[in-house]
């Protein structure tokens, strides 16, 4: 998605882009926010990684075992999870629901662009 002037959307209304045979996800974003609606396969998981970027994850769909720096805890929807920046985190799906995540980034990733 491009920048857009308009300040109102709908997640429905976004195309969703494919990372990889088990992930995708939507975006949007300001000067110095993104936010990331992000769907993982399940048995899938989004592999171990850092980034200069603070993130937040909340867990809207699916079971998720959430790993970040040397700490690790299952969530479901409701939960939240706080990455500092430059900390090691993944997340794999467990069961047989695919996970959503809206994942929140400061600043936003210029790689997703």
């Amino acid at each position: 998605m491009e920048k857009s002037e308009n300040l109102f959307f709908s997640w429905d209304e976004l195309d969703w882009i494919v990372v990889d045979e088990n992930i995708r996800r939507k975006q949007i974003w300001l000067d110095k926010l993104m936010h990331v609606l992000v769907e993982i396969k399940a048995g899938a998981n989004a592999p171990l990684h850092n980034h200069p970027h603070e993130q937040t994850g909340y867990i809207l769909r699916g079971r998720v075992r959430v790993t970040v720096g040397e700490y690790e805890k299952i969530l479901g929807p409701g939960s939240v999870y706080l990455v500092p920046p430059l900390t090691a985190h993944g997340v794999q799906v467990l069961g047989e629901e695919d996970a959503l995540i809206f994942d929140t980034f400061t600043p936003q990733r210029e790689d997703f662009k």
